[in-house]
Parts: structure tokens; sequence; C-alpha cells
């Protein structure tokens, strides 16, 4: 596997966004005034990149097709790798509140909590770390290529904010485009006995190992693919997709050994028949 990245290269330049960008690129927080005529009117009020480091509850936040695919995929195998810890939630897209005055509370693409003491929401709004007496032991940002700031946010801020936050474990994974030279890039901190964050270096196949899910995390050899792997089982983890076609290829495989063994039992059935009319 491909061996990861420390860090986004200082001789790596992003373009900057051109002054006559969409405002609306990293998306809006909708406002609702009350006009002369008693009409409700929605106004939206452009996002910034330092917003998307605390977004608020109700802001619409743009992500891109491959951005919203790959988190999507990796939150789907990571809940059904852990579906059976009712103790572990695994949690998308959700406001982190932390509880510490000052500090940024992103919305982190994946996060694994454990630690969870009741049954939660399908479907929550934020994860109250105080409230719930545990936060995120993981958290996995998929980079977002659209200008150095948001790049930048998940480089450097989110670095700073998972820091003194507390989360033992960051992993950073960047999508293939020209900046990474066309392939998935990964980067893992680890949380020392000091506070501090420290690079985890990959093992002899280029995987990095999250102590905290008991995972692995790779990159296949032509850059291209994610793979995460059970550190217990060597056993790696399907997506959604691909367990629907392991599913439907075992009741195939099913279906087709029922019809030869039934064709056998007609047969040998044929065959008692015919030594019985011989006695």
């Amino acid at each position: 596997m491909a061996q990861p990245a420390p860090k986004m290269p200082a001789d790596w330049e992003m373009v900057p966004s051109p002054s006559g960008a969409d405002p609306f690129r990293y998306g809006w927080r909708p406002r609702h005034v009350r006009l002369p005529s008693g009409e409700i009117h929605e106004e939206r009020i452009p996002l910034t990149a330092e917003d998307l480091l605390d977004p608020q509850l109700g802001d619409v936040v743009v992500q891109g097709g491959e951005h919203y695919w790959l988190v999507h995929q990796l939150a789907g195998m990571l809940k059904g790798h852990f579906t059976s810890r009712q103790d572990v939630y695994v949690a998308a897209d959700m406001k982190m509140l932390w509880g510490i005055p000052g500090l940024e509370e992103p919305a982190p693409d994946v996060a694994i909590i454990p630690g969870v003491r009741r049954k939660m929401d399908p479907q929550p709004d934020s994860w109250d770390a105080v409230k719930e007496g545990t936060r995120p032991c993981f958290i996995l940002e998929v980079v977002s290529s659209k200008d150095s700031k948001t790049r930048n946010n998940d480089y450097e801020e989110k670095v700073r904010i998972y820091k003194r936050a507390g989360i033992k474990e960051y992993f950073i994974l960047d999508p293939p485009i020209q900046v990474t030279r066309k392939r998935f890039l990964l980067t893992g901190y680890r949380l020392g006995e000091d506070g501090q964050y420290r690079k985890i270096q990959p093992d002899d196949r280029g995987c990095l190992f999250s102590e905290t899910a008991n995972l692995l995390f790779g990159i296949s050899k032509d850059g291209e693919k994610v793979h995460v792997i059970d550190a217990s089982t060597g056993a790696r983890l399907l997506t959604e997709e691909e367990e629907r076609e392991a599913r439907l290829a075992a009741e195939a495989r099913a279906a087709r050994e029922a019809e030869a063994r039934k064709a056998m039992e007609a047969e040998l059935e044929k065959l008692r028949a015919e030594l019985e009319r011989r006695q």
C-alpha cells in the first residue's frame, strides 16, 4: 500500500479563490426576516471558510459529490463494523459540542464515539460531550479541495481544535486531485500523554493503525482506493455495495447448491425405483 504523506507539502500551491467567485461556494446561513407586508422572507448569508470550523445548526454547507460519496461510504463501513457494539456510536457530519469555552465546534465528517450509555436518536443534530459523558476517540476528515482555505482547515486548524478537545486520534483523507498527484493521501495523528499530537507512522504495508478503533487504514498501490481492515481478523471492511454484492452472490450460490441437491435427490430416487422394479 502507498506511503501516507505527513501533511500537505509547502511546495504544493493551491490557487486562491478569484475575487469574483461564487459567494455561496461554502454554503449559507438562512435568516428569516418579516417584511412590512407581514410576509416572512428568507435571506441567505454566505458562509466563510472560518464558519466551517464552527457551523451553526441550520447552516447549509455545500459538499461536492465526490466528498459526499466518500464520507457516506466510510461512515457506512464503520457503522456496519460496530453494529454489534451498543456502546459505540458512529456519527457523520454531526456538530460537536465540547463544552470548552472559546473552542470552535466543527461537524466532523466521521467520528467514532465510545462509551455511549443510552440508545441514541438515529439522527441527532449534535453531540453534547458534557451531557453524554463521552466524546469521539477517533475523527476522520475528508479534505475539501475547493481552495487553500478549506484545505488549511483540515490540515492545520482542525489539528489545533481536536488536540485541545482531547480527541485521541485524528485522521485526514485527501482525495485524488492534481494537488495530491492523483492519489489518495492519508495522514494520522495520535494524542500523547503530554497532550500533543504526533504523526502516526505507517507499517510496512503503508497502513496507519488506529489504536482506539483497532482498525488499519491504508491506500491501494495504485492510490485509487481506501482500505479499512479489522486489525484483529485481517478482514477488509466492505462497503454497502460490496456487502450487497456478496449477499447476492451467496444467495445465488445457495440457490445453485439447493438445485444441485434437488437434482441429486431426484436421481437417487430414480435409481431406488429402478432397483425395486428389478427385484
